[in-house]
Parts: C-alpha cells; structure tokens; sequence
C-alpha cells in the first residue's frame, strides 16, 4: 500500500492521470483485501480475548480503514477528470493511510501477537 501511495502521488505530480488511475485499479482489491483479513482476524482476536471495551483502541484504527477507502474511490473518481482538488484529496488520503499504518504497526499488531503468544502483559496498553 505505501509503495502505492508513493506511485500515486508521483504520477499526480507529473499530471499523468491515466496511470494514477490504473495505480487506484491496482490497489483496490489489495486494500478491500488487507480490510478483510484485518477484521475477519486480528480484529476478531482482539474483541474475542479483550472484550469492546478493552478494544477500544483498537477498534477505532480498523475504522479508519472506510474512510481510507472512500478517499481512494474519490480520487479514482477525480483522476480521469484531471480535476484540481485531486492533489488535496491525495494528501489526505497519504496522511490519514501513514496515521493507519502507524497505528497498526505500533498498538494494534503487538497486542493481538501478545494474545496469541499468550504474553498480555508485553502487549501495548
């Protein structure tokens, strides 16, 4: 995905519309993809071992992923176009996507390792 944001934000730069647009094609079943397995497991863990509550958190990360999803099809929507708002809709969407990624990487994946290693107590808090 973040190598994909990368390519998506150079072809905006060089105005090159069509490969943004098959950049979007690209990732699309990547990311619908990623949200599924996300929630169907590490999310699944999360609620199952914690609870809503003692997931909270973590909840919260997973929804970001529509929002992420929606800027992607608003982009893919904007590319053909050319359109002018596509470079502030792309930026948000690499900001709210590094948000994300940070997220996961940092609190939601070790507490659902620490789960399923059975090591709670090293999981983030």
């Amino acid at each position: 995905m973040k190598e994909g944001l990368l390519k998506m934000k150079d072809a905006t730069e060089r105005k090159d519309f069509k490969e943004l647009s098959q950049i979007l094609k690209q990732l699309d079943p990547v990311f619908r993809q990623h949200i599924a397995d996300e929630e169907a497991q590490i999310l699944r863990l999360l609620v199952a071992e914690l609870g809503r509550e003692g997931a909270e958190a973590e909840i919260k990360v997973f929804q970001q992923h529509r929002p992420i999803y929606r800027l992607m099809r608003t982009i893919a929507e904007l590319a053909p176009k050319g359109a002018d708002d596509l470079e502030t809709e792309q930026a948000k969407l690499g900001e709210l996507f590094e948000d994300h990624a940070s997220a996961e990487e940092q609190r939601v994946f070790p507490r659902a390792l620490g789960l399923t290693t059975g090591d709670s107590g090293g999981a983030l808090r």
